[in-house]
């Protein structure tokens, strides 16, 4: 009994492959040939431009209390060619300034700011929308900060959180150590 139903069950098995693929072959060659008599849907293309990604840069030198403060903007692309458009450059909420970009960072002069903490903000519209998106940024900066606040100021450098002296050397120490190591293996092998 066990023998006979394994023999029914190869069987249904090779004779369900063979069904299997003489069905695929025929719908394959079916879709191959209304395909190639036009029937059913045609293909088309979905009009659609990208528009290239730019990238805005805001920068603000350190100033002194009751300068006037220059911002610079530059915008960027991928590849070789410069947007070109207009940048709208702001300082706080009580200064804003529209300029002409044409592919080279700008500078705007700005106003007298007091001492304290201060947003630059600028924002780019192309010419051609469909050719480049616009983009925008804004940066925090500091007039006339205290020096050892961790401020740019009086000429002194912002602290920015870069690693101790003791793991400076431990480092350069893991560096040597490594490279030791991997000579005297060298050495070892030849």
């Amino acid at each position: 009994m066990i023998e006979a139903s394994a023999f029914i069950f190869r069987e249904m098995g090779f004779l369900m492959r063979r069904y299997l693929v003489m069905g695929s072959a025929v719908t394959a060659s079916l879709a191959f040939l209304l395909a190639l008599a036009g029937w059913g849907s045609p293909a088309s293309a979905e009009p659609y431009t990208p528009a290239l990604p730019t990238s805005c840069r805001v920068s603000v030198p350190t100033k002194v209390v009751g300068a006037r403060v220059v911002v610079r903007v530059q915008v960027s692309v991928a590849g070789s060619v410069q947007p070109r458009g207009t940048v709208t450059v702001g300082v706080d909420d009580h200064f804003s300034k529209k300029v002409r970009y044409d592919g080279v960072a700008v500078e705007v002069r700005g106003p007298r700011l007091a001492a304290g903490e201060h947003r630059a903000r600028a924002v780019f519209v192309p010419d051609d929308p469909a050719r480049f998106s616009g983009c925008r940024d804004s940066v925090r900066f500091s007039v006339g900060a205290v020096r050892g606040s961790g401020q740019a100021g009086a000429g002194g450098l912002p602290n920015t959180g870069g690693p101790h002296l003791g793991f400076l050397l431990a480092g350069v120490g893991l560096v040597a150590t490594g490279g030791g190591l991997v000579g005297r293996g060298r050495r070892a092998a030849s």
